[in-house]
Parts: C-alpha cells; sequence; structure tokens
C-alpha cells in the first residue's frame, strides 16, 4: 500500500512539472538563451573553439622534452643477428630489446614560439567567432520573434474588424426585418462578415506558420508546446533615433562587433605562421639521450660430455720404458631448451647488455624539395588575404551600419505618419458610424471607412514593428545586445 502511494505520489509531481513546464511563456531572452544552447550553427563553432584549444594545449606541450619507450620480443629462424653478442649465427633463437628514448630542441630561431602564439591568436579568433554565431543566432530570433508578435497584432487587429461587422450586420438586420433599411443592406455586411472571417482565418494561421519556423530557428521540435510572451509593442524599449549618428554607432561596431574582431586575430596569426615558417628554414639544435638493453636465448642448449681418456704423443721415461701420457677426451651434445630454460640468463644479459647515451644533434635544411621556402611564401600571401579580409568586411561594416541608420530613420517617419494616419481613419470611421446609423450614409460607404480604418490599423502595425527592429539592429551593432 505504502509502495502504491508513492508511485502515485511521483506521478502526480511528474505530471504538475510537466504542466508547469508547457504554461511558460517563451519571452525573447528564454528563445535567445535556448537557440544559443541548441542551434547547430552555435554548436558547430563551438566544437570549432575546443579544437583551437586542443591545438594550442598541443603545441604548448610540445616544448616539454619527449621521452619514449620502445621493445619488441620475437623469435629468429636460420641466421640472425645475437643482440647479446652482436654476432650473426645460424640459430634460432629467442630475442628482446628494449629501449627509452628522450630529445628537446635547444633552438630553432624561434619557430616553435612563433607557431604556439599563431595557434593562440587562432584560439582566440575562434571564441570570438563563436561570439559572432551567437550573436548573428540573436538576430535572427528578435527577427522572428518580432514577425510572429506583428502576426498576433495583426490577428487581433482583424478579430476586432471582425465583431465590429458582426455587430453593423446584426444591427442592420433589425432594422431590414422591420422594414427600415433595404435587404442590399444586410447582404452587403453579410458579404463583408464573411471575408472578415476568412481574413482572422489566414491571419491565425500565419501565426502558427511563424510560430513553427521560429521553433527550427532555436532548433525546438515542431510539436513541443510554444507560447509567446506577447509585451505590447508600444512598451519595447528603442533609443530615440534622433539623438544617434551613424557616425557613432559605426565607431562602437568597429570596436564591439566579433567578425572585425575575428579578422584581426587571423592576421596576427598568419603573421606569426609566417615568422614560425621563416625560422624553419635555419639549423635546428636538439639534445638526446637514450637508454637500450637486449636479451638473447639460442633455442639449443650446448653441453660438454666425456668421453673416455685418448693416447698422447707425450711420455715419460722409466728407465727404458715409455710410459705414454693419456689425455681426457670431451665433446659437445645439443639438446632442445623447454620454454623455461629459454629464460636462463635473462636477468644478467639485461643487465650485461645494458647502454645509455646523450649528444647534441644539429639539423641543417639544405634542400627539401623548396618545401620549407613554399610554406613561407604561402604564409606571405596568407597575410594579404586577411588584411583584404579585415578592409572588405571593415567597409561592408560601415555600410551595413550606414543602411540600418538610414531604414531606421525612414521607418520612424514612416511610423510617425502610420500614427496620423490611424487617427484620422477612426475619426472618419466614427463620423462615418454615425450617418449610417441615421440612414445619411450608405452601406458601400461604411464599409469602405470600416476598410480604410482596417488597413491603416495594420500598416501602423507593420511600421511601428519595422522600426523597432530596425532600431534593435542598430542597438547590435552599438554592441547592447537585443533586448525587448
Amino acid at each position: 500500500m505504502r509502495r502504491l502511494f508513492w508511485v502515485v505520489l511521483s506521478t502526480i509531481i511528474a505530471n504538475s512539472f510537466a504542466h508547469a513546464q508547457t504554461n511558460i511563456k517563451w519571452d525573447l531572452r528564454r528563445c535567445v538563451e535556448y537557440a544559443i544552447t541548441n542551434n547547430i550553427s552555435v554548436r558547430q563553432s563551438d566544437i570549432q573553439a575546443r579544437l583551437s584549444a586542443i591545438t594550442l594545449k598541443q603545441s604548448k606541450l610540445q616544448q616539454l622534452p619527449s621521452l619514449n619507450f620502445s621493445g619488441n620480443h620475437g623469435f629468429s629462424f636460420g641466421r640472425s643477428l645475437d643482440y647479446s653478442t652482436n654476432v650473426y649465427t645460424d640459430n634460432n633463437v629467442m630475442y628482446e630489446q628494449m629501449g627509452l628514448n628522450t630529445q628537446v630542441n635547444l633552438f630553432n630561431w624561434n619557430s616553435h614560439n612563433n607557431t604556439i602564439k599563431a595557434n593562440d591568436f587562432n584560439y582566440q579568433a575562434d571564441v570570438a567567432a563563436l561570439d559572432k554565431a551567437k550573436n548573428d543566432i540573436a538576430l535572427n530570433v528578435a527577427r522572428q520573434y518580432l514577425l510572429v508578435l506583428l502576426d498576433i497584432e495583426q490577428a487581433a487587429v482583424t478579430d476586432i474588424q471582425l465583431k465590429q461587422s458582426q455587430a453593423q450586420y446584426k444591427n442592420t438586420r433589425m432594422q431590414v426585418d422591420a422594414g427600415a433599411l433595404p435587404e442590399i443592406n444586410a447582404s452587403e455586411l453579410e458579404a463583408q462578415v464573411a471575408r472578415d472571417s476568412a481574413n482572422l482565418i489566414s491571419a491565425q494561421t500565419q501565426v502558427e506558420v511563424d510560430k513553427l519556423t521560429l521553433k527550427a530557428l532555436i532548433n525546438l521540435p515542431a510539436d513541443a508546446a510554444f507560447e509567446l510572451e506577447v509585451p505590447p509593442v508600444a512598451q519595447i524599449p528603442v533609443d530615440n533615433i534622433l539623438e544617434i549618428s551613424p557616425a557613432t554607432v559605426y565607431d562602437m561596431a568597429i570596436r564591439s562587433q566579433p567578425q572585425i574582431k575575428v579578422n584581426n586575430l587571423r592576421l596576427l596569426a598568419s603573421q606569426k605562421n609566417f615568422a614560425a615558417s621563416k625560422g624553419k628554414q635555419y639549423p635546428t639544435i636538439s639534445l638526446f639521450g637514450q637508454l637500450g638493453t637486449a636479451f638473447n636465448s639460442s633455442f639449443k642448449a650446448t653441453n660438454e660430455v666425456h668421453l673416455g681418456d685418448q693416447l698422447t704423443p707425450a711420455y715419460v721415461l722409466n728407465g727404458s720404458d715409455k710410459l705414454y701420457v693419456y689425455s681426457p677426451k670431451s665433446g659437445f651434445v645439443t639438446d632442445k631448451k623447454n620454454f623455461s630454460q629459454l629464460w636462463d640468463g635473462y636477468g644478467r644479459q639485461i643487465k650485461n647488455n645494458f647502454g645509455q647515451g646523450i649528444g647534441i644533434g644539429l639539423s641543417i635544411p639544405i634542400f627539401n624539395g623548396w618545401s620549407a621556402r613554399a610554406n613561407m611564401e604561402r604564409a606571405k600571401w596568407d597575410i594579404k588575404t586577411k588584411e583584404l579580409a579585415i578592409e572588405q568586411d571593415t567597409l561592408r561594416l560601415k555600410q551595413d551600419v550606414y543602411t540600418a541608420y538610414s531604414q531606421a530613420l525612414g521607418s520612424f517617419h514612416t511610423y510617425r505618419a502610420r500614427e496620423k494616419e490611424v487617427t484620422t481613419a477612426e475619426r472618419s470611421f466614427e463620423l462615418a458610424s454615425k450617418r449610417y446609423e441615421i440612414g445619411a450614409m450608405q452601406t458601400i460607404e461604411w464599409l469602405t471607412n470600416q476598410s480604410n480604418l482596417y488597413n491603416s490599423r495594420i500598416n501602423k502595425l507593420i511600421a511601428q514593428y519595422d522600426y523597432v527592429f530596425k532600431m534593435k539592429v542598430l542597438e547590435f551593432y552599438k554592441g547592447q545586445g537585443i533586448r525587448l
């Protein structure tokens, strides 16, 4: 019973948590943060930065002395080298060699130090490129986020239009039924209600389509719950366009935009690569040391055996008698060793064959197929390429900033004009409605005034959101980030 209680309780908590998660509304900050974490382009840039960090770490550790152990164990048949005596024999043997080697560069014309600096600049450039990827996705998300907000506002205006048409149709139908107005008035309003209903469905569909686009942009599954926080557009903070100048924005952008930083760091890396490739054309001095030993064991064991006494030509005189001298006779027999016997004397040979060495190495490049010179030439032209990239992106940034400023200024004046248009259209529609109610205006004229008001409100929304986004672009160039 207790177990069932805990199962039910955990299920309720999990469902409550999931429900709470689905009820959380997505504001711009949450959309941007989610996109930065999950967008594939940003993740690819992050991987590149991590790879650059590994390259930098490896180049730094290459300054330390290298240390390598080598060993081999094998069997040799026929004529082979006896590693314990360094003499070739016709024998089947088991052998083993071990060695420990170390080497460190003493002087290489700062080639390696310049390589480390180049890798460091490349790493910093990739980190800046990651910031650029984050900024780009933030700007794209903000654009799509504002587009969805505009869709929602347009749907709301269309809904108001529909309700006005429905209310007017209901009122007109009552008057037609009472005989105060002709049937054509009700028919025209009924057609307008149908058109407004279709417009509302289209506007609501566009909201969902643009939401799906925003989900794809932040890498959120299409079937995930997604409800946006809808701040009033009038409350979205924007700078005063009349208080800034394009030159000021450009000065801020040149200091804050990651792409400019990326280009400058790439240029520094290319300069260090050129210095490194130039250093490789000169001699390199290194210090090395080594330890080694060897073991060798034949498959056959040779043993000495006594074959009896053998008469020799030597003799001893005993009076007139010669007493010949005998000497012992011995021979050698070979037996096949078992596996354990192959290891006899292992420790002694390892000790006796132990050798050491230390020295200084000098490497002078004389002719290497022009590879060193070619690398230096490539590095020199790579510097030119990076300088041209800086010049190109600087010109493009200035062009983009001045274009964004001009577009923002144009959007500002357009928005102000649309505001006046809405004020005029609202006044005109109010007067038209009063005239229509007393029968002094035809239905088609009233519908024209209503359509003008609807269009002016939609145009005002479009102009307002366009102005807000253009100002957000300027804030982006000023290094302020994206904020709503």
